[in-house]
C-alpha cells in the first residue's frame, strides 16, 4: 500500500475520533435543540457519524442558544 494511503486513512481516523469526542462533550453540556441520545448514537457511527454531526449536529447546538 502507498504510504500516502495509509497515511490519509491514519489522519481520517484521528479526525473521526476526535470529531466524535467533541460532539459528545458538546451535546451533553450545551443547549441543545435535539434528541442527546440519539445524536451521542449517531456521532459513534464510525466515520459517518461525525460527517453527519459536522453537517447536521452542529446547526443544532446554534439553534438552542438563540
Amino acid at each position: 500500500m502507498e504510504p500516502i494511503l495509509v497515511i490519509a486513512i491514519i489522519i481520517l481516523a484521528f479526525w473521526s475520533v476526535i470529531t466524535t469526542f467533541r460532539a459528545i462533550y458538546l451535546i451533553l453540556t450545551k443547549e441543545f435543540a435535539g434528541d442527546k441520545l440519539s445524536w451521542i448514537l449517531i456521532s459513534l457511527v464510525a466515520i459517518i457519524g461525525p460527517i453527519l454531526w459536522v453537517t447536521k449536529g452542529k446547526k443544532l447546538i446554534s439553534s438552542a442558544r438563540k
